[in-house]
């Protein structure tokens, strides 16, 4: 074997080893951004279900409010007893 064939041999096994080290990381890397993904879109249904949670209390106090107007309006109006 002459030098040059020797380096070539080197030189191929060194490009084999980094391919084999990009393919591993790309994989590594893949399964990460595929556990990233599938956290923010359960992140996303937590936040859409708070919202529609909000929404709701949202609009059962606005409800409440309204009550508490109309009840609070009637009973104003309403002379106490001995007087």
């Amino acid at each position: 074997m002459t030098e040059h064939f020797l380096v070539l041999l080197v030189c191929l096994a060194v490009i084999a080893v980094l391919a084999i080290l990009i393919y591993v990381v790309s994989q590594n890397q893949i399964s990460a951004l595929t556990a990233a993904c599938e956290v923010r879109l359960a992140l996303q249904q937590i936040l859409d279900r708070t919202e529609k949670i909000e929404r709701s209390l949202h609009d059962q106090r606005r409800v409440l409010y309204d009550a508490h107007k109309r009840i609070s309006t009637v009973t104003k109006g309403v002379s106490k007893p001995g007087l």
